[in-house]
């Protein structure tokens, strides 16, 4: 069954894993977390751009056996749509990844995972330029809740550290990498 055929949204009762969203969603932020750690632990022994290559060559790797029958039945509708997965993969795999490599050769795995907070923030904005969505105020609200909690976290409950805050060029490279992240999300809607 193909995505656009997948109606109902629901996982087929034999598929144990596809019916455990907290299970996947820890996996997920595990994932997320732990390639920022391995990131920081290969950064001045692997250069950004090999390390993303082999991150994702190997993902293809595993995934290719899974995803090869859908990838023969849908060629149709991934050829006619072939250029704007080009453009994904350049800005969300290659371009992300890499200046994500980059930025922890010169800031901590730390600083990238609290930083990531501002992601949803991106997207509002490409979202507003691009396809003139404005976030509801629910959407406002989580975002606001989302960066309060990583300022608090990162001033340790002192707004006076403010004045110290200094960013280093990661934190900077990163923040780059994060307006990327945002018309990556933003384009594949």
């Amino acid at each position: 069954m193909s995505a656009s055929d997948h109606t109902s949204g629901a996982a087929p009762s034999g598929n144990w894993i596809a019916n455990q969203p907290y299970l996947l969603l820890s996996i997920t932020a595990l994932c997320w977390a732990g390639n920022a750690i391995v990131g920081r632990l290969a950064a001045g022994h692997i250069p950004p751009v090999t390390l993303s290559f082999l991150r994702w060559s190997m993902a293809f790797l595993i995934i290719l056996p899974f995803a090869w029958k859908h990838l023969v039945r849908d060629w149709g509708a991934i050829r006619g749509r072939l250029g704007t997965m080009v453009i994904l993969s350049v800005t969300g795999i290659s371009a992300f990844n890499t200046m994500q490599y980059w930025a922890l050769e010169h800031t901590q795995a730390l600083n990238t995972l609290l930083l990531q907070s501002a992601a949803p923030l991106f997207v509002a904005i490409w979202s507003l330029l691009l396809l003139g969505i404005r976030l509801t105020l629910a959407q406002a609200g989580g975002l606001a809740v989302s960066l309060a909690g990583v300022l608090v976290i990162l001033l340790q409950g002192d707004l006076t550290t403010l004045e110290k805050i200094e960013f280093n060029i990661g934190d900077v490279i990163f923040l780059a990498a994060l307006a990327i992240f945002g018309l990556y999300s933003t384009l594949s809607f």
